[in-house]
């Protein structure tokens, strides 16, 4: 899985059906920051993508 710049990708980690944001990758393990603040590596046969978008920052504009 690549992360590419401002994307933002919502995942779930199964068994335990936890939900996070990926934050990097790395010899195949995700990094995953989870909804709780907690920070795990999961490899990525453990994950399903539940959304994927860009990150908006305050120098985005509304269109």
């Amino acid at each position: 899985m690549k992360l590419e710049d401002k994307k933002k990708i919502v995942v779930q980690v199964y068994p335990g059906r936890k939900f996070g944001t990926v934050i990097g990758s790395n010899d195949g393990l995700i990094g995953i920051l989870q909804d709780n603040g907690e920070y795990i590596d999961v490899p990525q046969e453990r994950l399903r993508i539940i959304s994927e978008g860009v990150e908006r920052t305050g120098k985005d504009k509304d269109q």
